[in-house]
This record gives structure tokens, C-alpha cells and sequence, in this order.
């Protein structure tokens, strides 16, 4: 029993922390390289960088971290993120709880790449107050679609940009813009959403960062 307790404590302790860092023009080559260095270099128990993308919108860099220690992770954005010259400001959303399909998940560095037919979007969605648990279990209880794959449904209801934070794969655009129209805004609750796509993925993670992720953060696997 104290076996649970101590796992579920680890589990309520740990965070994903999303930043975005908004790279000053003309230094996004330079910058960029610069951050991802910091970020491959950096390891430890309290702060652990998972993955890198390329957001299209507006050609800045978002990395993805799992955070057990807060105030490490504050030095780490001092010190390891926003001290890179060219970054001009960082935003940063924390998600403490989520569902994701895993093996979706792990798949994503060989799936979401320049060259590849795989269109990725990260949705934010809003949600109307006093419905957050009817329609996250709403959006999870989506049926299978042929052309399109949930990766991630997070928990983000602290942040000022989206309650909830969900990751599609899709054949292409048409499909992604529709699935979003018809299957997710139309989910009872759901009152906005935002779509920006992915368009590199890069892990950072070592295999026990991945299964660290996959056993204190994420509650169930989920069929996408």
C-alpha cells in the first residue's frame, strides 16, 4: 500500500510545462541553435526537457519539459532558456493532468517532420465553467475518425490561453479544420477554439524520461 501512496504523490507533484520562446527576427538561426544546445545539455531529476517543436503561425520554437520541482524549473527558464540571446520572451502553460494514446505519442519524432504526408495541430480549447468534466470526458468518449488521430487531451484549466490542450494528426488540413468543426466545437461545453500547426518534432528525452512521462503524468492510455 505505501507503494500506491508514494506513486500517486509522484503523480500529483509532476507537471508538463509547454513554453513557447518568441525569437527576435533575423536571430531565429542562431537563437534556435543556441536554445536547443541548452536544452539537449540540460538534465536532472527536478527538470526534464521531452521534445522541441517548430510552430508554423510564427516561426518560433515551443519545448515541452516534465517538471517535478518547481523552483528548479524557475531557475532553468532564467538561466538555461531566457538567458539565450535572441529569445525575447517566453509564455509558458503547465498541464497536471491528461490522457494520451501512447503509443501515438512515442511514434511522433518519425511522423511529424518536413518531409513528411502528416499534418500535426496543437488545439487549445475553452470551456464553458461548471461543464469541465462533461466535456473533457465528452471529447475523450469521441469516436474513432478515419482520417484523423487524437495524440494527447490535457488539462490546462489555470492558464489564460485554453482550459484544455489536444494534439491531431491528420491526413492533411481539410481533414484536421473539419474534424475541429464538426466533432470537437460541436462537443457540449466547448465554446472557442485555436489551432496552430506543428511542424517539426524533436525528441530530447531519454527512454527513462519517456517512461517516467508515461507512469506519473498521463492517467490511462486512450484509444485515438
Amino acid at each position: 500500500m505505501s507503494g500506491n501512496r508514494s506513486n500517486s504523490n509522484n503523480h500529483r507533484s509532476a507537471a508538463l510545462a509547454f513554453v513557447d520562446a518568441d525569437i527576435i527576427s533575423g536571430k531565429d538561426e542562431l537563437a534556435g541553435e543556441a536554445l536547443m544546445s541548452n536544452l539537449a545539455a540540460y538534465h536532472s531529476s527536478g527538470v526534464a526537457p521531452l521534445w522541441v517543436n517548430w510552430l508554423r503561425a510564427r516561426a518560433d520554437l515551443r519545448f515541452v519539459c516534465l517538471v517535478r520541482d518547481l523552483q528548479e524549473f524557475n531557475n532553468f527558464m532564467l538561466d538555461v532558456v531566457r538567458s539565450v540571446e535572441g529569445v525575447r520572451e517566453t509564455r509558458t502553460m503547465l498541464s497536471f493532468s491528461g490522457r494520451a494514446d501512447i503509443e501515438s505519442l512515442l511514434e511522433l519524432e518519425m511522423e511529424v517532420n518536413p518531409s513528411s504526408q502528416t499534418i500535426a495541430t496543437s488545439l487549445l480549447i475553452d470551456v464553458q465553467p461548471g461543464m469541465d468534466r462533461e466535456c473533457f470526458q465528452a471529447l475523450l468518449d469521441l469516436p474513432p475518425h478515419p482520417d484523423v488521430r487524437r495524440v494527447w487531451l490535457l488539462n490546462t484549466y489555470h492558464s489564460d490561453d485554453a482550459d484544455l490542450m489536444m494534439l491531431l494528426l491528420g491526413k492533411n488540413v481539410a481533414a484536421l479544420t473539419g474534424y475541429v468543426m464538426s466533432w470537437v466545437r460541436t462537443t457540449p461545453g466547448v465554446i472557442d477554439t485555436e489551432m496552430s500547426t506543428v511542424l517539426d518534432w524533436r525528441w530530447l528525452a531519454n527512454s527513462d524520461d519517456i517512461v517516467d512521462l508515461v507512469e506519473l503524468f498521463f492517467d490511462q492510455n486512450f484509444q485515438g
